[in-house]
């Protein structure tokens, strides 16, 4: 009896042993082996800042799954918010440069898209990619609401009988000219990298817009293009559109300083979209040149409904982006100007991605966490005091914003 319980007692001991070294086994590998961490999907908080998207911009989102085999556009149209005035870099550090970028990064990138002459008539500081000669002008770049001069961009560069060229630096494999004609006009040569590639005729009996020359074949790198008036008669000069891909995103910026949805919802100006193929999607951002000049909030209201319908008449969605509210010294009427965007939201199936609501609503508490830019033009892109347009980090939260939009 003594004998088998010793044989018991063993027993035990070693499954006790057994026991210890597999929780020591255990113990070890929980020390090496990190628990792979749970996926999880979360929406993004920007999220909340979209109203009425997936039923809005149906037709964009269902193209966005097929940018494998084919170009989506994207058109922001707006003013001095949408060209990014006050940013470092008008090109990549506006709210269009950090939208376009995201989504190009996942979904492909099928060019720079439309490079406004617009950029010419701008300081250098803000890092312009068109150059215009001596002699040369921008009609529509003043900082007024004037009448719409007409062009794809709403601005058109002529020459005024200089014969100096106006140049662009741009990217991508394939080029479109977009050029104007009118009485008085005359030709230019048109080089690429300093080799001729053509020439264009601005001469007509009657203004027309948005003509267009195109070339291809490029390597795909930087090229600079350069059109040089023949006589002394007058070159217009539009903007081009680079691509570099016939899939993927494209986005074209059409950005004035100071401008209203008036200034847009001109027939001249849609006479220059009309000679191109509708975008998928058009975002629109006016109010605050509007709001700031006191005019009436259903002024504003009936020229958006304007640009919405003929977007939409066109076969595009179309989203609309309320600013941010600047400082009372702007206006203390913003408020009323965001309702109607909405109404025109629910009237008309828009999309709204509120930066009014992403800025807290508040010009105060968004300037305190570095979204509003430096009271001098010094493009810095650095946080200070003005009371209207955002810093770097302002365009950059305001680009994140409807990314994830209209992802």
């Amino acid at each position: 009896m003594r004998g088998r319980s010793v044989i018991i007692i063993s027993a035990v001991a070693v499954s006790c042993v057994m026991i210890f070294v597999s929780l020591s086994k255990k113990n070890n590998l929980s020390k090496n082996v990190k628990t792979p961490p749970k996926a999880t999907q979360e929406q993004s908080p920007y999220k909340k800042y979209g109203y009425n998207i997936d039923k809005s911009l149906s037709k964009y989102k269902n193209a966005l799954k097929n940018t494998s085999t084919q170009k989506v556009k994207i058109y922001c149209i707006g003013e001095s918010n949408t060209r990014g005035e006050y940013s470092s870099d008008e090109v990549n550090k506006s709210w269009v440069g950090v939208m376009k970028s995201s989504l190009q990064n996942q979904y492909g990138n099928a060019g720079e898209g439309f490079i406004s002459i617009y950029e010419g008539a701008l300081p250098y500081g803000t890092k312009p990619r068109w150059t215009l000669g001596q002699g040369w002008s921008v009609s529509g770049a003043l900082n007024t609401v004037t009448s719409n001069v007409g062009g794809f961009g709403g601005c058109v560069g002529t020459s005024n009988k200089n014969t100096s060229p106006a140049t662009l630096v741009f990217n991508g494999t394939d080029l479109d000219l977009l050029y104007s004609k009118a009485i008085g006009g005359g030709t230019a040569t048109v080089t690429i990298d300093g080799k001729e590639v053509g020439t264009i005729n601005c001469l007509d009996k009657e203004a027309s817009f948005s003509h267009k020359a195109s070339y291809s074949g490029l390597s795909n790198t930087t090229h600079t293009l350069a059109i040089t008036p023949n006589t002394a008669s007058d070159i217009f000069i539009e903007g081009a559109i680079a691509s570099s891909n016939t899939r993927g995103i494209e986005v074209d910026k059409i950005a004035i300083s100071s401008k209203g949805a008036s200034y847009f919802n001109a027939s001249l100006q849609k006479g220059s979209w009309d000679t191109l193929p509708a975008p998928d999607l058009v975002l629109l951002s006016f109010g605050l040149n509007e709001a700031a000049n006191r005019i009436p909030v259903e002024d504003y209201k009936a020229n958006m409904i304007a640009l919405v319908t003929y977007w939409q008449g066109r076969g595009s969605n179309v989203c609309i982006v309320p600013n941010q509210k600047p400082a009372e010294s702007w206006t203390k009427n913003w408020p009323a100007y965001v309702a109607s965007m909405y109404e025109i939201a629910d009237t008309y199936n828009t999309g709204i991605i509120d930066i009014y609501k992403a800025f807290f609503e508040d010009y105060t508490a968004a300037q305190k966490e570095g979204l509003f830019g430096m009271a001098a033009n010094d493009y810095s892109g650095g946080s200070g005091t003005n009371t209207g347009h955002p810093s770097d980090k302002g365009y950059k939260y305001i680009g994140d914003v409807i990314y994830i939009n209209l992802q």
